[in-house]
């Protein structure tokens, strides 16, 4: 009895995460958190080679893809206006 209510648990958290991860706007603000500090640390002293550049190359295309994903569902969704 105890299995099935810890997979039933499971399965919520599983289908919660994978909601999240297919939203748009949580991609977008994840990106962000990401890109906004590697910008601060980067522009400090743009001479230095960091880790901030490798979370900036992957934050980057992380912002626009979670963009293109929003404006797609955006321009697919008919105005009935």
């Amino acid at each position: 009895m105890s299995i099935a209510a810890k997979n039933q648990f499971e399965m919520k958290l599983l289908k919660q995460l994978l909601t999240a991860k297919l939203n748009p706007w949580i991609g977008i603000l994840v990106s962000l958190l990401i890109i906004v500090p590697s910008l601060y640390q980067i522009l400090d002293d743009v001479t230095v080679l960091r880790k901030e550049y490798l979370f900036l190359a992957v934050g980057f295309p992380l912002y626009v893809k979670s963009l293109k994903n929003l404006f797609d569902e955006m321009l697919k969704t008919p105005d009935d206006l």
